[in-house]
């Protein structure tokens, strides 16, 4: 542990802003684009919130109940279901033809989902929309929190790796140009070392 916090502090201590005379120009624009990195990861975070709740809010919409929206009616079934293998992982369901009421009491027939072993005349729960027509339940409470905080999570690690490339291509490009230096500097050693001396 102690080997990895004094890794962290000499990185740190590396592009920490000082009047060191050896740290050249590339070096302090390297220390400061990893601050501004930091910066652009830390703000990511109200963009990621902001994205979470959206979508948090998006599911309170899509789960509203009442007239003209979504509404839990029982249908009756009116045959038994064919049978069928369940599948793994899941119990096995079935379309069969069903009769419902709707609440302006409107009767109404269809195919309906419903669990394997239903027999014909058995109620089953079924939600309609506000034309009458079978639709999918509301999602829970449960599943918009996962929703919005999955969205958030998705926002945050996107700014991430997006800072994360901005970085490398700024480290690409300083390296570049400190080899470009740095094969000047021998060039010039170079042709000092090989001038013929004076008598």
């Amino acid at each position: 542990m102690r080997a990895v916090m004094n890794a962290a502090m000499l990185r740190i201590r590396r592009h920490r802003p000082d009047r060191n005379p050896l740290r050249r120009r590339s070096d302090r624009l390297e220390s400061a684009g990893l601050a501004v990195a930091v910066l652009l990861v830390l703000l990511s975070v109200w963009p990621a919130v902001l994205a979470g709740r959206i979508t948090y809010e998006g599911g309170l919409r899509e789960a509203r109940v009442g007239p003209g929206i979504r509404q839990q009616v029982t249908a009756t079934t009116l045959r038994e279901p064919r049978p069928v293998r369940p599948s793994f992982g899941e119990a096995a369901s079935t379309m069969v033809p069903a009769s419902w009421t709707t609440p302006a009491g409107v009767a109404r027939t269809g195919q309906v989902q419903v669990p394997a072993g239903t027999r014909a005349g058995q109620t089953v729960p079924l939600w309609i929309d506000g034309e009458g027509d079978p639709t999918t339940p509301p999602p829970s409470r449960t599943d918009m929190v996962l929703r919005g905080v999955g969205m958030a999570a998705f926002v945050q690690v996107l700014a991430f790796l997006l800072v994360l490339g901005a970085v490398a291509a700024l480290r690409w490009l300083l390296d570049r140009r400190r080899y470009a230096d740095w094969d000047a500097a021998w060039i010039r050693a170079n042709d000092r070392w090989r001038r013929p001396r004076r008598p």
